[in-house]
């Protein structure tokens, strides 16, 4: 009688995915993705961002330090697990290099927190005003503050602003307004010029949100300038003033201003 052939034990086949190498810019996806994260998320269960600020929130996205798209690795030393709403901010800054620019966001849907637009010339105590009344868990958007962070040491009024600074500026803030359909704060408050009803009722509109004005007039927005030491707001706020009495033209992207002018929409902060 034959015998029965020899059988052979394989070896199991090993998971492609224990062996991949980690290259820079591409995300570990499927089962083991969704493990990795389960994993940061426990390993630091708090928000590292809100944490250096004295909070103590419940972080809910393990994010790459080092952007993937800028090469950032997907592995632990480049992972800081952060809350939703500084994810969004962050990722905000991230995405601040590229497409166009517009001063009024038409894509921007109406916020799920509540909004106050606070509107004014330069010197008007736009900035005072929401130091004054905004509590540390709220979002301020604000191009003159956005300006500093992309640029440590960046002072307003001091000829530093360049129109590809302040494209990168207003992308940043547009990012960040396009988060507010997603992400939930307490209040958020917004910083703009808007010189004329019509753009303040836009912005209202756009947002679903609160305008609040302030204009205490030309003549004490200019000593407020002097005393302050920019006699460059001085030109700004007379910008601003010429602006206020002509017909709001809607929104419009910076390259379509005029070379040489100053938009006021996007900043002339104070």
């Amino acid at each position: 009688m034959p015998s029965r052939p020899p059988t052979m034990k394989m070896k199991p086949r090993a998971k492609a995915w224990k062996h991949r190498k980690n290259v820079p810019g591409t995300r570990i996806r499927g089962r083991r993705g969704q493990e990795l994260r389960r994993k940061r998320l426990i390993a630091e269960p708090l928000c590292r961002h809100c944490a250096q600020e004295g909070r103590v929130t419940r972080a809910t996205v393990p994010d790459h330090i080092i952007p993937l798209a800028f090469g950032g690795l997907d592995e632990d030393d480049n992972i800081q697990c952060l809350c939703e709403q500084h994810h969004s901010l962050k990722s905000a800054f991230e995405r601040s290099s590229g497409g166009g620019v517009a001063n009024h966001p038409t894509w921007v849907r109406p916020s799920l927190s509540p909004v106050k637009i606070v509107c004014g010339p330069p010197c008007s105590g736009k900035t005072t005003y929401v130091k004054k009344y905004a509590s540390p868990d709220d979002l301020i958007i604000d191009v003159d503050a956005i300006l500093a962070k992309i640029r440590p040491g960046y002072e307003h009024w001091s000829g530093d602003l360049t129109p590809a600074l302040l494209d990168r500026a207003i992308r940043v803030r547009n990012d960040m307004l396009g988060s507010l359909c997603r992400v939930r704060w307490p209040h958020v408050w917004l910083i703009v010029a808007a010189p004329t009803q019509d753009e303040r009722e836009w912005w209202a509109r756009q947002l679903d949100g609160e305008i609040v004005y302030l204009n205490p007039g030309v003549e004490e927005c200019k000593r407020r300038a002097a005393r302050r030491g920019t006699p460059g707001a001085i030109e700004g706020i007379n910008q601003w003033h010429s602006r206020s009495v002509q017909p709001w033209r809607g929104p419009a992207k910076r390259n379509n201003i005029a070379q040489g002018s100053i938009d006021p929409s996007p900043t002339l902060g104070g």
